[in-house]
């Protein structure tokens, strides 16, 4: 029998034996060439977000304790589940932790159709050498992946841990290549990749299919490795966890955004700002819409948008809170493959509006000021962002920019100024070399982004915040379409798988 007490544990029924983390157990194993291994035993159940961040912590604690060298984690999910949101927590509490990006071994030169969720992109050889060296003590050359040049561009120096803890995190983290070197694997699931399934799913419920026909659409063209690739690896996890996503839960740390017309210069900005912390940087992002089944591009209000910076893509489908001339946004993306935009298209959703935003940045600790001029309005906007209601406020009315406030996204100033069909007939070739599916929507891909191709500016590591659809002032907003219970219970049975 096991020694409990010896790792601070309760046996099984024993006096605190129900509490989480005493469900937390070892067992003794051998990888795949005879060594000796410790990992964690698997727990049944699935935990939330927050529980499940709990029992990796204490997992790894345990797991240092029992083992005399490196523990090897896998972290392992779907794009958009909340590996990256869910890594970032872990290394708050485990600061001196080797973080290990699948992403950084992709071959650029083995990507077809702009697709980085096939596993046969992976440089596997070098990622095993990395773990093995790691875990061996020794200092490994970890390579560095540019998605904006689809190539490697070199290498970085990673010393193995004073924590003794690295963390292998990617889509494919939990591949059968990866698991006999891990000592803790964990998935998860949820997020935006179900938010989305649930998005999809209520927009393409006005057509009148039937849920388990709509749900197999989904699975095949949106996400078409998940069930092939990557599920199969996730239900080999020690910890499952779900990621019940609220997007609304950003409000509790919301950016408060002040928007206008009215010409303003980057010197009247700098003199707001500490001129000891400021920064300056520029940006090129090319926003795509997508217009969903059955909806109007003069009244939607229900976009669905892509983002393209620096290479990478990224989800976006919350809407907007508006107060007054103020723009309350939560700060929210989701890293995507360029693939779930083809499968969209595939399910009825079109490309309709392509917008191409090149912007200057200035910002310090509180503020930031943004110069964007968007291609095709013909005007450059303010934009005034901060977490202190009142500090940006202030910092508008030093502008002299009261009374001149725009609480629209660009998207609604675009349906505002009738040129939704104009920034459609501009649009080229947005993301060269990908093949759409055919007989999608009219006006979808055929020029998404003439300027996609000029985005060679630098690019900052701040991000934007999102900015979706706020509905015009002169029209009562409808209620979103829910789907049918039917269609809720198909939605959930899947998250359960």
């Amino acid at each position: 029998m096991e020694d409990f007490s010896s790792r601070g544990m309760a046996a099984p029924g024993g006096p605190g034996g129900n509490l989480l983390k005493n469900q937390i157990r070892t067992v003794n194993t051998y990888d795949d060439k005879g060594n000796f291994l410790v990992e964690l035993e698997h727990l049944d159940h699935e935990l939330s977000f927050d529980k499940g961040l709990f029992m990796f912590i204490r997992a790894v604690q345990i797991l240092r304790q029992a083992c005399d060298g490196i523990v090897v984690v896998g972290l392992a999910g779907p794009s958009g589940a909340g590996k990256t949101v869910f890594s970032h927590k872990v290394r708050s509490f485990l600061p001196d932790c080797a973080h290990i990006e699948m992403d950084m071994y992709n071959d650029g030169s083995k990507v077809v159709d702009a697709n980085f969720d096939d596993p046969r992109l992976t440089d596997y050889d070098t990622l095993l050498s990395n773990i093995s060296g790691l875990r061996a003590g020794k200092a490994v050359e970890v390579p560095i992946y540019s998605f904006k040049e689809s190539k490697r561009t070199g290498y970085r120096t990673m010393q193995p841990p004073s924590s003794r803890v690295v963390i292998v995190e990617g889509i494919f983290a939990l591949s059968s290549r990866l698991r006999p070197m891990m000592n803790l694997r964990v998935s998860i699931k949820g997020g935006v990749h179900f938010d989305l399934v649930k998005r999809v799913l209520r927009d393409i419920d006005r057509s009148g299919q039937q849920p388990e026909d709509i749900l197999q659409q989904i699975s095949q063209t949106v996400y078409p490795m998940y069930k092939i690739h990557i599920e199969p690896d996730l239900d080999t996890a020690h910890l499952r966890v779900v990621n019940n996503f609220n997007p609304f839960s950003g409000l509790q740390n919301a950016t408060y955004t002040l928007k206008s017309s009215k010409p303003v210069t980057e010197e009247q900005c700098e003199l707001l700002l500490d001129t000891e912390k400021m920064k300056r940087s520029t940006q090129e992002t090319l926003d795509i819409y997508l217009l969903p089944p059955n909806e109007d591009p003069e009244t939607c209000q229900t976009w669905l948008r892509m983002r393209n910076r620096d290479g990478k893509y990224s989800l976006m489908f919350e809407e907007f809170v508006t107060d007054g001339p103020f723009i309350i946004s939560p700060r929210i993306t989701f890293e995507v493959s360029v693939r779930i935009l083809g499968g969209l298209m595939a399910l009825g959703y079109k490309t309709q509006v392509c917008m191409t935003r090149k912007s200057v940045v200035l910002e310090d600790k509180t503020l930031i000021f943004k110069l964007d001029h968007i291609e095709g309005l013909g005007r450059t906007y303010i934009q005034i962002q901060g977490k202190k209601r009142e500090m940006v406020a202030q910092a508008g009315t030093d502008l002299g920019l009261d009374g001149t406030y725009v609480p629209h996204s660009y998207i609604e100033q675009v349906q505002l100024e009738d040129l939704t069909a104009d920034f459609n007939n501009s649009l080229q070739d947005v993301i060269p070399g990908f093949s759409f599916p055919e007989n999608s929507a009219p006006g979808g891909m055929q020029g998404l982004g003439r300027a996609h191709s000029r985005s060679n500016s630098p690019h900052p590591t701040h991000s934007a915040p999102t900015q979706h659809f706020i509905p015009r002032h002169t029209r009562t907003p409808t209620p979103p379409h829910m789907p049918s219970i039917a269609a809720e219970a198909q939605v959930s049975e899947m998250s359960q798988q």
